[in-house]
């Protein structure tokens, strides 16, 4: 059987009164229950399925028509745009609960208000716009949807049309009241370009599938570590669609970004380079102190560092520790090598270390044993050192705070004698 969006392909090529379709409107669905329909499960996985269907159809769209532009919950849930002008609009309901598509859906006669409202005010349109009905169930035998769902002359348009006018005319559902005589309301040429314009692809793949056939887009481009390849591109598209639905100046994102980024983590997972996870580097700024402090903190509280410094220090912190083990999971580095990253760190905090604490003694002033401890401290959140081919300052800082709360790195002239009689504590 067609996968869904083979099918999808094979709709585009096709013609719909002798001319390609302007746009496309595009609704998912699968509702569970009422009384489910609401869930924050259900919420969060359809807008999960709608990023990662986005970058599906983005990488797909792409082959044909790189000159695009992709866009999230602007003209609608995705849509394909060109010049600020929407070609495509995509809908999308995701549920994972299996089941049957009746004419006497409440999810059916929702969309077709929708469709009905779309074009209330430019009737003309529609005759141009290819309406696609894409769901992860079945449409029920002998259905107006399933008179709908071919791509030949086995269509039955003139069937479907009648079994809705019966379904609309008939079913009691107070729920879709409205729509049903919104349907009934159209007159009769209108009816039929509505329905004439509705392509059925039912069966189609949930959230897990769609992530399947992301990574059977990009087999192409890594021979090996396809699901990892995967894992860092969506990293950068979630991170994107977050700027794109904060910024409205960022909101259309060229269909070539999704090429070029695709590029960049290729090069990226070459043998001698290590890819950068997108969603780690765009990690939040720390905004808060912790309330247990750990003992890198506590490093910073015995040389007076500003709570802005730390909380940078932190952040850092969380940054490298993140993408240190997730290279290590993902058995990215080579043996020994975080090893010898921290050696040369070590190294080269040894060396500052005590050329700056030369001239302090055991009778030093306090005052001037944390000034000389910041000191030391300043030089470590700015010292840049590679792994690699990854040089972020946030991986050499982060790092260096990872070595502090082993206490192998310090600050304070004291550092280790105060750490562990309890100092920096607050």
């Amino acid at each position: 059987m067609a996968t869904i969006n083979d099918r999808c392909e094979q709709s585009s090529a096709a013609s719909l009164h002798g001319a390609p379709a302007r746009f496309s409107a595009v609704f998912v669905t699968d509702l569970p229950p009422a009384s489910h329909s609401h869930s924050a499960p259900a919420s969060m996985t359809g807008y999960l399925f709608q990023a990662r269907y986005a970058l599906l159809r983005g990488l797909q769209e792409g082959r044909r028509n790189p000159g695009y532009a992709l866009s999230v919950e602007k003209f609608d849930d995705i849509a394909f745009e060109e010049d600020g002008n929407p070609l495509e609009l995509i809908q999308t309901k995701h549920h994972c609960t299996p089941g049957s598509t009746s004419d006497n859906s409440v999810d059916v006669w929702r969309t077709i208000m929708v469709w009905i409202e779309t074009f209330a005010e430019d009737i003309g349109t529609l005759s141009d716009t290819r309406l696609i009905l894409l769901t992860t169930n079945t449409a029920a035998d002998g259905s107006a949807l399933s008179k709908l769902r071919k791509f030949d002359n086995d269509r039955d348009t003139n069937g479907a049309i009648d079994l809705l006018v019966s379904a609309a005319t008939n079913s009691k559902n107070q729920s879709t009241k409205s729509a049903r005589e919104a349907f009934l309301s159209l007159d009769t040429t209108t009816r039929r370009v509505l329905v004439e314009n509705i392509w059925v692809f039912d069966n189609a793949g949930t959230i897990i599938n769609v992530r399947e056939e992301i990574e059977g887009e990009l087999r192409y481009f890594v021979s090996d570590k396809v699901c990892t390849f995967t894992d860092y591109l969506e990293g950068w598209w979630f991170n994107r669609l977050i700027v794109a639905l904060t910024d409205p100046s960022q909101a259309a994102i060229p269909i070539v970004a999704i090429s070029s980024k695709i590029f960049e983590i290729q090069e990226s997972f070459r043998r001698d380079n290590l890819p950068l996870d997108e969603s780690i580097d765009a990690m939040p700024p720390v905004t808060v102190m912790p309330k247990d402090e750990r003992v890198f903190v506590r490093q910073m509280n015995l040389v007076k560092v500003s709570e802005q410094e730390i909380l940078i220090a932190i952040h850092d912190f969380y940054r490298a520790s993140a993408q240190r083990s997730r290279w290590a999971r993902e058995n990215l580095l080579l043996d020994g090598e975080v090893a010898r990253y921290e050696r040369a760190l070590h190294d080269a905090w040894r060396r500052c270390f005590y050329r700056c604490i030369a001239d302090v003694d055991s009778a030093s002033d306090e005052g001037v044993k944390q000034d000389v401890g910041k000191e030391v401290f300043q030089w470590a959140c700015e010292y840049r050192r590679a792994l690699r081919n990854r040089d972020e300052i946030w991986l050499s800082s982060g790092s260096f705070q990872i070595l502090a709360d082993a206490l192998r790195v310090g600050w304070h002239p004291d550092f280790a004698a105060l750490v562990r009689s309890g100092g920096g504590d607050k």
